[in-house]
């Protein structure tokens, strides 16, 4: 009878930390009861932005009875924009969404499908009549003037005060077409209609810190960097060019770029800095978002784009290769800390009077308080996802790591096939994100903290110096295989059952290799070895 047989849980921690460890600044960080910890005291240790004077409004009173324009609505970060505002700033006036129109759905439809995910729960107990104030503005951002109607645009120019600009095409293999419309040209688009509007307090852009990777820098500053293609130039081409014949050049285009949404991002960025003078402007740049830390729920997550979709790749058996580099340091931003960055920020641009005319950039970056490498997010993550499975586990949870390319691609043959296939896509199009590091300064995030006043630092602080990595990896184990997955039984009394089918997995998985290397010994004893024995005996 086999034996279940896993390392004693005590022995594989400590080992775990020790691997973690080693990542770490030892000046930073302590080991205790077998916990990384940060030991700076302080998350703020040079506050950078201006103070704002005691008698503004708190962060809650401020959005009072105030308008809202959000595009990119539907999204990750778009819906939980949505739902912080609304709970936490319960006296908005209303939030218009700047959605496309969808054949054979009105706006209603649209809307209840939107709310009827576990997102919203808390909001619908906590203040069940909030959905009134969500409206939909029919609008296209690859369009000019967004192809907004008369009456819409009048409406916006002369009722909205605060525009959050979260929509942006985010897939990395979309053509430079594309990406140049929605994204660069699509805030041009944006920054025309924000001058003509009459009571605009603040306007928001949702960048990323990677669309100034191609710069030759020890760290990304909170600036906006010159952009090496001129942002003009690159909307006529797009307008006007053969998409064939853009594409053909696109590599060339795009230098030291890995894909189009960078670089469409970094014009974008420089479009901004060059024309938001008389616009109170915000830059907001995330790094990689992951699920949430708390709100409005731990580890909540509904988009496998990003590092999200191959980790649920990996915990329910069906990724077993990346292409990757495991000593590379990763910036992980949970999506609730991005999200009161954002609504943070866009308060004080539009209370602040010292720099009016000067665009406020905020890199949302993480590591210097959450510092781990590759592996550590592998090792760890593999072990994490062991001691708790899902219910969906096709094979044995294992995955081997390379930065090899053609090792990736023999593996990828071996081990996954033509199934997996969108699988292997999505890893070469993160590739450069993990086979590479960057350093982002984020003095101005952290400052955000700071500056806050005391009854909004419970609901607003962007303060993640609490955060010890075993915990993070854990909450988004959980967040993937309740929001991704949809595994409805995932709770303490399925999991002996759940166990259960993770050992079968794993005795399966253990019969086929020892199967597969007593084959390959008796093919090497039956043939080469009688080759051997001819030859020289």
């Amino acid at each position: 009878m086999l034996v279940w047989h896993i390392k004693n849980i005590d022995i594989l921690e400590q080992e775990l930390i020790l691997i973690s460890y080693q990542v770490f600044d030892n000046n930073n960080y302590i080991v205790d009861d077998n916990i990384v910890k940060s030991t700076k005291k302080m998350f703020v240790d040079k506050v950078t932005l201006s103070q704002l004077s005691e008698d503004v409004p708190s962060i809650s009173e401020f959005y009072a009875d105030q308008n809202i324009l959000i595009t990119g609505g539907t999204g990750l970060m778009g819906k939980v924009l949505i739902e912080k505002l609304l709970r936490s700033c319960p006296k908005i006036k209303g939030i218009y969404l700047l959605l496309r129109s969808k054949k054979n759905y009105t706006d209603e439809e649209r809307l209840n499908k939107m709310f009827n995910i576990p997102l919203f729960d808390r909001l619908k107990e906590e203040f069940p009549d909030s959905k009134s104030k969500v409206k939909v503005i029919k609008g296209d951002v690859s369009e000019l003037e967004y192809g907004l109607s008369d009456s819409d645009l009048k409406f916006i120019i002369h009722e909205i005060n605060i525009v959050f600009h979260v929509a942006a095409s985010v897939r990395f293999d979309d053509s430079l077409k594309d990406a140049i419309l929605i994204n660069t040209r699509g805030t041009r688009e944006m920054l025309k209609i924000l001058k003509r509007m009459q009571n605009l307090k603040v306007f928001l852009y949702t960048s990323t810190t990677y669309c100034n990777i191609d710069k030759d820098v020890d760290a990304i500053e909170e600036k906006v960097y010159k952009a090496t293609t001129d942002w003009k130039t690159m909307i006529k081409a797009a307008e006007n060019m053969d998409e064939m014949v853009l594409n053909f050049l696109e590599q060339k285009i795009l230098n030291k770029y890995p894909n189009t949404y960078t670089f469409s991002k970094n014009l974008a960025e420089e479009l901004l800095f060059e024309s938001c003078d008389d616009i109170p402007t915000v830059i907001f740049r995330p790094t990689v978002v992951v699920g949430s830390e708390k709100e409005p729920m731990p580890g909540w997550i509904d988009s496998y784009n990003g590092p999200m979709g191959l980790a649920t790749g990996v915990q329910t058996g069906v990724l077993h290769i990346l292409l990757i580099d495991g000593g590379k340091n990763i910036d992980w931003v949970p999506v609730d800390i991005a999200i009161k960055g954002m609504i943070t920020s866009a308060w004080y641009k539009a209370l602040e009077q010292i720099d009016r005319n000067k665009c406020l950039v905020i890199n949302s970056s993480t590591s210097d308080f959450i510092k781990f490498n590759n592996n550590v997010m592998c090792d760890l993550g593999v072990q994490i996802f062991k001691k708790n499975p899902p219910n969906q586990l096709l094979w044995y949870p294992f995955c081997f790591q390379t930065s090899n390319k053609y090792l990736f691609l023999f593996y990828f043959v071996t081990l996954l096939f033509k199934l997996y296939r969108r699988v292997f896509y999505s890893n070469m199009k993160l590739a450069p994100f993990m086979l590479n590091e960057w350093t982002f300064k984020n003095s101005n995030f952290k400052s955000l903290h700071a500056i806050l006043k005391p009854e909004d630092i419970d609901k607003f602080s962007v303060d993640y110096s609490g955060f010890t990595v075993p915990d993070r990896f854990e909450m988004q184990r959980d967040g993937a295989i309740r929001y991704l997955l949809k595994d409805k039984n995932f709770s303490k009394e399925t999991f002996e059952k759940r166990m259960f089918n993770f050992k079968i997995k794993y005795y399966l998985h253990i019969a086929i290799i020892s199967l597969l290397i007593i084959g390959s010994l008796f093919v090497l004893n039956r043939y080469v070895g009688k080759f051997m024995y001819k030859r020289y005996f």
